[in-house]
């Protein structure tokens, strides 16, 4: 790792710490979190009353908070907090290696898309309460990191599988979508190590699934209770939600997600994954029991994802697209923009092949023309005009047409941008072609007396 990577990553993690512990300062004493007050707080103050509650769920994050709140003696408000606010710090770190490493972007770039992803409003909103679902993500980020940048998982196994059975122990939705994300990935890369590795993964969990069973029946019983109506979980409500969340990320996201290595396919899998089941809530209405709320919410963190990339995207083609270019965006809509700012920054006041083509008429003017010779053209030629025509006077009018018809100018050469609208010639001028290239076009004018 360089020292510019270094120092980049040093950016991004300590912006995470204190992009997360500031609502922590701002709320003290209190803190923060729905299922901070209702769940962790309690549980890891009264750990041995809650063994029968947390039985039920998957427990591997709340044990070790617990551990070690209980073996080093501290305040388990101190361990909750410095906890979540350290994983946004680790959070941001995997996303930098993931923009450097997988999508190659350079270190500014993964800077920008890391922080652009720890500022999203699904990523916060899951380190407010959801902390189980932040540590899940992160290593299953990882291990995503991992398995795409390996070109043999036996290297990696080591790595991969324990970060695996991590993810699958610590939360239920993340687990089931990561697990399924390594089988179709393994399928669609016919390869029999990693199919190996998602086999035994997804035994894992589906083990530890059937062991906390009950919660699992429970949303079940809900789907198939028509009558139980839960208000909050209404189709409206789910949609905005979604729009909120998605609907500003969305273009970019498509293009991130299009213009993305082949590298990031594995990401491809959760991100259409968790798109289907965000709109679950439609096989159950009204009910809560596919949870289709945190389905939506972690369906945006990948979408956030791409979403960088392509503005990353947006940025590169806008600094180094040619002028025309379709793969900037402003240049689908350069008849309505253009007069507003440039459409790409390869180009100064013309676009640069046509400032090649107008260094190659300034040369042959120098060469062919008489010196004293007056040159009329466009205004945005006058800076180069000024810089490279020897011995000849550059004329140039909000309106040249106009200044043709003033008839100041018995002999001049008109120096046209084909690009731009050419100026209209008066009939009492003879104009004959003595120049042209690519771009532009020099025609020699007599006035007729």
């Amino acid at each position: 790792m360089t020292y510019v990577n270094k120092y980049s990553c040093l950016i991004v993690f300590t912006v995470a710490l204190i992009l997360r512990l500031i609502p922590e300062i701002l709320a003290y004493p209190y803190p923060i979190g729905y299922d901070v007050i209702n769940y962790y707080l309690p549980i890891l103050k009264n750990f041995d009353d809650y063994s029968a509650a947390i039985s039920n769920q998957f427990p591997l994050y709340i044990s070790l908070l617990y551990t070690i709140s209980s073996t080093m003696k501290i305040d388990p408000r101190i361990v909750i907090t410095s906890a979540v606010v350290l994983l946004y710090g680790l959070f941001s770190l995997v996303i930098f290696s993931i923009a450097n490493k997988l999508l190659h972007l350079d270190n500014l770039q993964s800077v920008f898309l890391s922080l652009f992803l720890i500022f999203q409003f699904s990523v916060l909103r899951t380190s407010w309460d959801l902390h189980k679902d932040l540590f899940a993500i992160t290593l299953a980020f990882l291990c995503f990191y991992y398995i795409e940048k390996s070109q043999n998982y036996r290297k990696v196994l080591a790595v991969i599988m324990p970060l695996g059975i991590l993810v699958v122990l610590a939360d239920r939705m993340i687990g089931f979508l990561f697990s399924i994300s390594l089988i179709v990935s393994s399928i669609m890369r016919r390869d029999r190590i990693l199919g190996s590795i998602a086999i035994f993964i997804a035994i894992v969990f589906g083990f530890f699934l059937i062991t906390h069973f009950d919660p699992i029946a429970t949303n079940l019983q809900q789907a198939g209770n028509k009558d139980k109506i839960n208000e909050i979980y209404n189709p409206v409500n789910l949609i905005v939600l979604f729009l909120v969340m998605n609907a500003i990320l969305l273009p970019a996201g498509v293009v991130g997600l299009l213009k993305s290595k082949s590298k990031m396919n594995i990401f491809k899998i959760p991100f259409f994954i968790s798109l289907a089941a965000s709109f679950s809530w439609v096989l159950s209405p009204n009910t809560s029991a596919f949870l289709p709320d945190r389905w939506i919410t972690i369906f945006s963190i990948f979408l956030s994802l791409f979403s960088g990339y392509g503005f990353v995207f947006f940025g590169s083609a806008f600094a180094m697209s040619p002028n025309n270019s379709y793969l900037n965006i402003y240049g689908v809509f350069h008849p309505y923009i253009s007069q507003y700012g440039p459409l790409t920054m390869q180009s100064n006041s013309i676009s640069l092949p046509e400032s090649r083509s107008l260094l190659s008429a300034i040369e042959w003017i120098n060469n062919h023309t008489q010196e004293g010779s007056v040159i009329m053209g466009s205004k945005h030629l006058r800076g180069w005009m000024e810089l490279e025509l020897k011995g000849r006077t550059f004329l140039f009018a909000d309106n040249n047409s106009r200044l043709l018809d003033s008839n100041k100018y018995s002999e001049l050469y008109l120096l046209d941008l084909d690009s731009r609208q050419a100026t209209e010639i008066p009939d009492n001028y003879l104009q004959a072609l003595s120049y042209n290239n690519t771009d532009l076009s020099l025609y020699h004018l007599k006035r007729i007396e």
